[in-house]
C-alpha cells in the first residue's frame, strides 16, 4: 500500500513538471505576448537607472512589446536580483544587473539567497563606464598627483565617501588607499547620490564615482575630477587622465550593466532576447544617449558574458578581501 502511494506521489510530480514545461514551451513560441518587467535593483536616477531606460526603449521597438522599468533597491541591489532569481523562468520578469549584486555581494554577504551564476542567466554585457575621482571644492588638490602628495603626509586625515560598505567606489578607494599606503578615513552613505551631494556640499573630500551620475556634478563645478579608472580616457571627460596614466598601471575599475533572466528561461526566449539587446546596443541612437552619460556600449554573446562575470567575480572577491569588508 505504502509502496502504491509512494509511486503515485512519484508520478503526480513528474506530471506536474510536465505540465510546466510544456507550458514554458507554448508560451516561449509567442514570447513576447504581454508587458515584459524589467528591474533595475537600485534607486531612480542612478547610473544603472539611466542606461537601462535608453536600452529598454530601443528592446521595446525592437521586440514589439512594452517593457517597464522598475526599481527595486535596497542590499545593495541584492534585493531587486534576488527577486528575477527567483522569479517564473518565462521570460516577462527580467534584470539589468551591475557589478555589485553580480560580482560583488556573493562575497560580502554572508546570507545571500540566491548565487548570481546558477541562479540567473547571463544574456548580454549592455555597457560600461569607468569611475571618476571626484573631489570637493574647498580640498585644495586640483590634480591627482596633489592628492596623492597629501596622501602620503603623516597627518593626512583625508575622508573619501562610499555608496555603501562594499560597494564598487567602497572597493576601489580600498585598493588604491593600499596602492599609496595611505590612511583615508571611510564614511559611507546609502547610495551614490548621497555620497555625490557629501562631496558637492565639502562634508567628505573624494569619491569614486559612476561617471554618467557624477557629469552634471561636474559640468556644474560643484566637484572636480581628477582622474578616470579605465585603461584608457573616457570619451565623456577627455581631458582628465586615467589613474593608470598617472603612476599605477595596475589599477583599473569598471561599472557595468547587463541582461539578465532567471536561470531555466527557455533558450528560444534567452536567443530573442540577446538578438534583441544586441540590436539594441547597435543603434546609433543608443550609442550617442549612452555616451552623453559616459557610459559605452560593450555587446555580448550568453556565453562570453558568462566568462566576462566569472573573471570579474574574482577580482571583486581579492578586492573584498583587501577591504575587510563583510555584511551580515
Amino acid at each position: 500500500m505504502q509502496n502504491c502511494l509512494f509511486l503515485k506521489r512519484v508520478l503526480l510530480s513528474l506530471f506536474a513538471l510536465f505540465m510546466a514545461s510544456t507550458s514554458l514551451i507554448a508560451h516561449s513560441s509567442n514570447y513576447p505576448n504581454k508587458t515584459i518587467r524589467l528591474i533595475v535593483p537600485f534607486e531612480p536616477g542612478g547610473s544603472s537607472d539611466i542606461t537601462a531606460r535608453i536600452v529598454a526603449e530601443e528592446m521595446r521597438k525592437i521586440l514589439g512589446q512594452t517593457i517597464i522599468v522598475e526599481n527595486l533597491g535596497g542590499v545593495g541591489g541584492s534585493r531587486g536580483s534576488e527577486v528575477v532569481a527567483k522569479a517564473t523562468p518565462d521570460g516577462y520578469i527580467l534584470l539589468w544587473g551591475n557589478v555589485a549584486p553580480i560580482a560583488i555581494n556573493q562575497h560580502l554577504y554572508k546570507n545571500l539567497n540566491y548565487d548570481s551564476q546558477k541562479n540567473l542567466i547571463a544574456i548580454s554585457l549592455g555597457t560600461i563606464f569607468p569611475n571618476v575621482l571626484v573631489v570637493q571644492p574647498g580640498l585644495k588638490a586640483n590634480t591627482f598627483a596633489t592628492l596623492v602628495a597629501q596622501s602620503k603626509k603623516e597627518y593626512s586625515n583625508l575622508t573619501f565617501a562610499s555608496a555603501g560598505n562594499g560597494s564598487s567606489t567602497h572597493l576601489a578607494s580600498a585598493w588604491l588607499n593600499d596602492l599609496l599606503g595611505s590612511k583615508w578615513l571611510h564614511v559611507p552613505f546609502k547610495g551614490g547620490g548621497p555620497a555625490l551631494l557629501a562631496i558637492a556640499s565639502g562634508q567628505v573630500d573624494f569619491y569614486f564615482s559612476a561617471i554618467p551620475s557624477a557629469l552634471p556634478f561636474i559640468k556644474a563645478g560643484k566637484v572636480f575630477a581628477l582622474a578616470t579608472t579605465g585603461k584608457v580616457r573616457d570619451p565623456s571627460l577627455p581631458n582628465v587622465p586615467t589613474v593608470a596614466e598617472q603612476g599605477f598601471p595596475q589599477f583599473e575599475v569598471i561599472n557595468w550593466n547587463g541582461l539578465f533572466a532567471p536561470a531555466n528561461t527557455p533558450p528560444e526566449i534567452i536567443q530573442q532576447l540577446s538578438k534583441a539587446i544586441l540590436d539594441a546596443l547597435a543603434s546609433p541612437t543608443v550609442k550617442e544617449k549612452l555616451a552623453a552619460q559616459g557610459a559605452m556600449t560593450q555587446p555580448m554573446k550568453p556565453q562570453e558574458f558568462s566568462k566576462f562575470i566569472a573573471e570579474e567575480s574574482i577580482k571583486w572577491e581579492k578586492l573584498v578581501k583587501l577591504a575587510n569588508a563583510s555584511i551580515e
